[in-house]
């Protein structure tokens, strides 16, 4: 806040003190502060959790318990924030009946609105995405689905105190658009508190709502710390990861390493090619990689990432028995600006 300025022959007047501790000023980090245009992509049918707290608790002495009403730091003017696209390939590595390969796209824009404030935005993010499967005939299964949704998210702190949230809802369509079907609409959903032990320890806790079969509640608990100013953990079920910042990294343009694991699927509502009849399947499995980030605050900002692929199911809701499908590799290239 500005000081008054005396003017001539006039003696400044004094403010009264406050009855409350001035917080410090707010000097944004990229490590500690809301980067909207860092959070991790809504992508259901999979499960991204590890960028949904990331960057939700700014440290307690650059926090206001005050509304400040200003953009949070790395936050675009406007209602654009952020557009982003992803690739994935993952091939079949056995011509074997039980194999399924497919290549994936998907697509989103980020809105922001302000939610009561500026500083606690509500996130709106239209997103589609598509399936093309490889050796689908041979499990009766269409060879393309899709995925259209609408994500609303929020991001709030509490007060100058150590907890914040992080709360959204999709509702989506999921199917290969060959007959309109009410099991081809999936509402998801998350609900996660943050609790900041220090500037760089960060708690988790939570559940995410995927709506689908096997896997219908998960909870979202774990740790996120900085061991060091170069290196993040985040031990958080189901998506932990832990990355180390490499050479050539400054404020504002960071580059990152990373392994890590995650959990992966989908529902559709399909057509069963051999008898046209309605079906819903389910898809799941386990991941673990690793990755290369580049991270471009306000600019446009990349990924590539390689892994393995295990414990892979397909479900059918009819009589069919279910498949485990083979194991197998996949690659993924992101970018987002």
């Amino acid at each position: 806040m500005s000081q008054p300025t005396a003017a001539s022959g006039i003696a400044p007047l004094q403010p009264r003190s406050p009855s409350f501790i001035t917080p410090e000023p707010l000097t944004p980090h990229a490590e500690d502060s809301v980067y909207l245009d860092q959070l991790e992509p809504p992508a259901p049918p999979e499960i991204r959790v590890a960028g949904l707290a990331e960057n939700t608790v700014a440290p307690l002495n650059q926090m206001s318990a005050e509304p400040q009403g200003k953009l949070p730091p790395g936050a675009r003017e406007g209602v654009f924030q952020r557009i982003y696209l992803n690739g994935t390939w993952l091939p079949i590595l056995e011509d074997e009946p039980d194999s399924l390969g497919f290549g994936e796209f998907d697509a989103g824009i980020v809105l922001g609105f302000p939610f009561t404030r500026r500083d606690t935005p509500l996130l709106v993010t239209p997103q589609f995405g598509m399936h093309f499967l490889e050796n689908s005939a041979a499990l009766d299964i269409p060879s393309t689905l899709y995925d259209s949704a609408v994500e609303l998210r929020h991001l709030r702190k509490f007060g100058a105190g150590p907890w914040a949230m992080d709360v959204a809802t999709a509702v989506g369509y999921y199917s290969d658009l060959e007959h309109g079907s009410s099991d081809a609409v999936r509402i998801t959903g998350r609900g996660l508190a943050v609790y900041e032990a220090t500037p760089g320890t960060k708690w988790i806790l939570g559940v995410a709502y995927l709506n689908r079969a096997g896997a219908t509640v998960l909870p979202v608990v774990g740790l996120m710390c900085e061991p060091t100013p170069t290196t993040r953990l985040d031990l958080i079920f189901p998506r932990p990861k832990f990355a180390w910042q490499t050479a050539g990294s400054v404020p504002g343009d960071e580059r990152w390493l990373y392994v890590g694991g995650e959990f992966g699927g989908g529902v559709w509502s399909v057509t069963r090619p051999s008898t046209r009849s309605l079906d819903v399947i389910s898809y799941s499995d386990l991941r673990v990689l690793a990755g290369f980030e580049r991270e471009i605050a306000g600019g446009v900002s990349w990924r590539v990432e390689t892994g393995y692929v295990f414990n892979r199911e397909l479900d059918y809701d009819s009589a069919m028995p279910d498949i485990a499908l083979d194991d197998a590799i996949f690659m993924r290239a992101g970018v987002k600006y």
